[in-house]
């Protein structure tokens, strides 16, 4: 039986900031003590002049490496809320650079923390209606480029990185879950991007750098009223029991939010992922990187039922139940 998720790979900037050692630059953050919460060590930053499409190549050329031409996937998706350019869309300049042939089908998708599970649904509608024989789904993000280094809030949790997954038709249908309430979609946001930046503005005006807002509080409680009640409304689509899930992958949003979900839903230490402190938030790749991280830790075998799901950005929510 063909296993849904066929493989990942991910890639994570050499660049690497020790939080520790901020406390030597900026003493009134306190890292330290904010560690526990954030449960970030080390950050991964892009270089300079790293590109999104540069960072996307290196996970999606790790997961093409050894298929032959007939193995390779028909279809490209590209999840990500930093593209270098409003267009070309980067599904298209990386399929050039893959080399994969012109018949290949690709798109991007905008969407940040929730998007792994979108993409995964988006794959299993093509393959379902036959359009699709085998997708490779990129998942990528340069939040670096777009936080201010004296924003504590953000610096302290977001990394740039990228995840490759390669996906089959499997025989039993994943159960998909999902949920949007706009009224929030101010929580998280990027100002002076997009085409806002000159939409309006006085002609000669300098262009602002982008800038990442997040309103930390809000989105807690947010995460803390929604989605416990949204996980336990998958787990009862997908037929099964939160006792009969192996593993837990939750998006990874900091150590507080994610034994805060563990808590008010009884999921047993052993059962519930908390991988942050070498890698930090990676938004939409968060979940993939800690799926290929857990199966190389031992943690995650085929034919485990898992349970995924993200939420943050729109405020927005997606999950998945399947065999692994």
């Amino acid at each position: 039986m063909n296993n849904f998720i066929n493989n990942i790979e991910y890639y994570l900037p050499e660049h690497t900031i020790d939080c520790h050692e901020l406390d030597k630059t900026k003493p009134h953050w306190h890292v330290r003590n904010s560690l526990p919460k954030t449960g970030v060590r080390y950050l991964h930053h892009s270089a300079q002049d790293e590109t999104t499409l540069q960072m996307a190549y290196k996970a999606a050329s790790k997961a093409l490496a050894g298929l032959s031409e007939k193995e390779l996937p028909d279809t490209l998706i590209v999840c990500t809320q930093t593209p270098d350019f409003l267009l070309p869309h980067v599904s298209a300049c990386l399929q050039h650079e893959l080399g994969l042939p012109p018949s290949t089908k690709c798109f991007d998708v905008s969407l940040g923390c929730s998007g792994y599970c979108y993409g995964l649904s988006i794959a299993y509608g093509y393959m379902a209606a036959g359009i699709s024989e085998r997708v490779l789904f990129v998942t990528v993000d340069n939040y670096s480029k777009t936080i201010d280094p004296e924003n504590k809030t953000s610096f302290l949790i977001f990394s740039d990185g990228s995840a490759a997954t390669i996906l089959d038709k499997p025989k039993v249908a994943p159960s998909f879950l999902f949920g949007t309430d706009g009224s929030r979609c101010q929580a998280i946001r990027c100002l002076n991007s997009g085409i806002s930046v000159v939409t309006g503005a006085e002609k000669d005006a300098p262009i602002a750098k982008p800038d990442l807002q997040m309103d930390g509080f809000n989105v807690y409680q947010f995460t803390l009223k929604t989605i416990p009640a949204e996980i336990r409304k998958l787990a009862e689509k997908a037929g099964t029991g939160m006792d009969d899930i192996d593993l837990f992958v939750f998006h990874q949003a900091s150590n507080k939010v994610l034994e805060s979900l563990a808590s008010k839903l009884n999921i047993p230490d052993e059962k519930m992922i908390l991988d942050l402190y070498e890698v930090g938030n990676t938004t939409s790749s968060s979940i993939p990187i800690a799926l290929k991280r857990a199966e190389q830790k031992g943690m995650l075998n085929r034919g485990d039922r898992i349970m995924l799901f993200g939420f943050g950005i729109g405020l927005s929510w997606s999950g998945t139940v399947l065999k692994y």
